[in-house]
């Protein structure tokens, strides 16, 4: 398989004009107060794989995940199966002298309706080993276990591989006891960007404080939405052996603003392969009051990769029916409908109980899938979805927009929002 790369638009042209031109030939514009070097480039692959540091990320507002789900089956029953993985770096904890670590688990058998789910947060000091970041065999691996639960991610270049491992002994409500080890490998089209042309800000800020100096309110993201997975997890007293196809997201940066915790996001594989992803936010509690025009959608051709981007309210999540959980007593819009340029599609849960507990809240992370043509046609496409709507305060009075008080170790950075700049004399 020949080596992918992101597609990243205009951003790699711009990035890419020095290299075209050859390592030893000047710019194609070059003199005093030129910039020739950074040519614009959002990213730098495969270095950028990795987990980012350096004083910028030892913030409250750091935040970055490696993300993978696979839908599949477990290959001695054949039943449908979906595994979530989430290895999570938020905010800074100056007692580990590393960022707070913390693992999203879900393991949901889509014929019977078994979920099981665990959130670790994982103690003691992180182990790191990788090659140089221009290495041609660039790869990487992280590990950190404190005997009740750990986990290890692993990536390798050449071979375009990824590996995570994890497990968990905690017992309750909300932890499930697991042990879980997946391999994934990247298949066409590679690396693509999910959120407009690579960036994106998680949550609707009414103060527009987005600041491209800082990375205030803004994120990386890209994904590959093909990867083939093969593992196996051990959940409820026994061991299940799976082969799936994988949803993979690399996310970071700094992004805490006012509404960052307001969202219905999902990705969608169809019958045919085709692929849709996309995020509405919301300003209103109880996923009331949606906020169209930053909605983002991407639809992709199976066959030939083509992309479909579309922004605003030409993309509508719109609740038909709410289901209130058992568990925390949250209400979310499981029932409803999609309107897409592609479409309209109806979306339901496989089951309803997929409810997860994070630091910040109970919400859902869970498998849906959509019909066609009504709420009873036939389905289309399965896929994933995340429904979070927190908006009450904190204990310590603070909103949830901030991140739970546990990764806010560090005092807020007052540089990073943006100020508008006004002429001296106006000051």
């Amino acid at each position: 398989m020949s080596k992918p790369i992101l597609a990243i638009s205009l951003a790699v042209v711009l990035a890419g004009m020095n290299s075209m031109a050859g390592a030893n030939t000047p710019a194609p514009v070059a003199g005093p107060g030129i910039e020739t070097q950074t040519g614009q480039a959002v990213y730098q692959l495969p270095r950028d794989h990795a987990w980012h540091g350096g004083a910028f990320y030892q913030t409250n507002d750091y935040n970055e995940w490696h993300y993978l789900t696979a839908h599949g089956r477990d290959v001695e029953t054949g039943e449908r199966i979906s595994v979530f993985w989430v290895p999570l770096a938020q905010g800074w904890m100056a007692e580990e002298g590393r960022p707070l670590h913390n693992v999203l688990f879900a393991f949901h058998n889509l014929d019977t309706g078994e979920f099981h789910t665990s959130m670790p947060y994982i103690t003691g000091p992180m182990q790191t080993e990788g090659s140089a970041p221009d290495a041609e065999d660039f790869w990487f691996k992280y590990s950190i276990d404190d005997g009740s639960n750990g986990f290890t991610t692993e990536y390798d270049y050449p071979s375009e591989t990824w590996k995570f491992s994890g497990y968990n002994t905690k017992d309750d409500e909300w932890n499930h006891p697991f042990k879980l080890d997946m391999t994934a490998t990247l298949q066409a089209p590679g690396y693509v960007p999910m959120a407009y042309w690579g960036l994106e800000s998680i949550g609707v800020d009414p103060q527009h404080r987005q600041n491209p100096e800082t990375m205030y309110g803004l994120t990386y993201y890209y994904t590959a939405p093909n990867m083939a997975v093969e593992g196996s997890v051990e959940v409820g007293g026994r061991t299940i052996r799976f082969e799936a196809d994988g949803w993979f997201e690399h996310q970071w940066g700094n992004f805490r603003n006012t509404y960052q915790y307001r969202y219905f996001w999902a990705w969608f594989r169809f019958e045919n392969g085709d692929l849709m992803t996309f995020r509405q936010y919301y300003q209103g509690d109880g996923f009331r009051d949606p906020h169209y025009n930053v909605n983002r959608y991407l639809f992709m051709d199976g066959e030939t990769f083509e992309r479909s981007y579309a922004f605003g309210p030409s993309f509508k999540v719109i609740p038909m029916r709410m289901w209130t959980s058992p568990k925390s007593g949250n209400s979310y819009p499981w029932y409803g409908r999609i309107e897409t340029p592609q479409g309209t599609f109806y979306y339901e849960p496989t089951h309803p109980e997929q409810e997860g507990y994070g630091l910040a809240g109970a919400y859902i992370e869970g498998a849906i899938q959509l019909r066609e043509g009504s709420p009873e046609g036939p389905i289309v496409a399965t896929g994933f979805t995340e429904m979070i709507m927190l908006t009450k305060p904190f204990e310590d009075g603070s909103d949830p927009s901030y991140g739970p008080p546990i990764s806010r170790s560090l005092p807020e950075d007052p540089a990073l929002p943006w100020t508008p700049w006004q002429p001296a004399e106006s000051q």
